[in-house]
């Protein structure tokens, strides 16, 4: 019998966060789409697995073949972007559409020994609730710098938003080069946020995804 169902919208944290970074586009998609918001595999507190894009990107499969769901639409965040591109390359039958931001296509080794600075700096008091550790996070960054999607992009077929805050320079730059590599994608700039839009400027963010899985 055909599945009726309407596709399911799964969303991906980034590193040094939790699901519960969804809660406002969670209200947003409502009671008509269902929307799961798991731990990215390699980040719950008391993990089994190691951080991998692979095993992280099988597991988001796992939770659809679990939920009897044939696809569904990722949205996703830093890490969580990451590994919504690997589960594209690897089945692209399986995911819909795609909604990311904040995913680094090949980060410059002086750009990532900042971003590993600042972690280091960092108050353990901001993570306390994720149950992340600041060597989490640097080992996220690695994870991130060691993918290279570049030779990958052209087989990420899904139509795909990838969505950037105003204020963020760098992330601008890395997602116009995602969008030149993808077949079908497009670009958004949400106005007064920066690395973080979803949750810096939630109603445009939103506005955004909601006309994006509409159409």
């Amino acid at each position: 019998m055909p599945d009726n169902r309407p596709t399911p919208v799964v969303l991906l944290h980034g590193a040094g966060m939790m699901p519960t970074m969804w809660q406002s586009q969670v209200e947003a998609l409502g009671a008509e789409r269902r929307a799961i918001a798991p731990w990215v595999a390699g980040l719950r507190p008391g993990r089994r697995f190691e951080l991998s894009l692979r095993t992280a990107s099988a597991e988001v499969i796992g939770t659809l073949d679990g939920s009897g769901y044939a696809k569904a639409a990722l949205v996703a965040h830093q890490l969580g972007a990451m590994v919504a591109l690997q589960a594209a390359a690897d089945h692209p039958e399986r995911i819909d559409r795609l909604v990311v931001s904040g995913a680094t296509l090949l980060p410059g080794k002086l750009a990532l020994r900042l971003q590993k600075a600042a972690i280091r700096v960092m108050p353990a008091a901001r993570l306390a609730q994720t149950g992340a550790t600041k060597d989490d996070l640097v080992k996220a960054l690695d994870v991130m710098a060691e993918a290279d999607f570049s030779q990958r992009l052209g087989e990420i077929v899904p139509p795909t938003l990838v969505i950037v805050g105003q204020g963020d320079a760098a992330g601008q730059a890395s997602a116009k080069l995602l969008v030149a590599g993808l077949p079908n994608a497009r670009l958004e700039i949400v106005p007064n946020s920066g690395a973080n839009p979803s949750l810096e400027n939630p109603q445009a963010y939103n506005a955004l995804l909601i006309d994006f899985l509409a159409d």
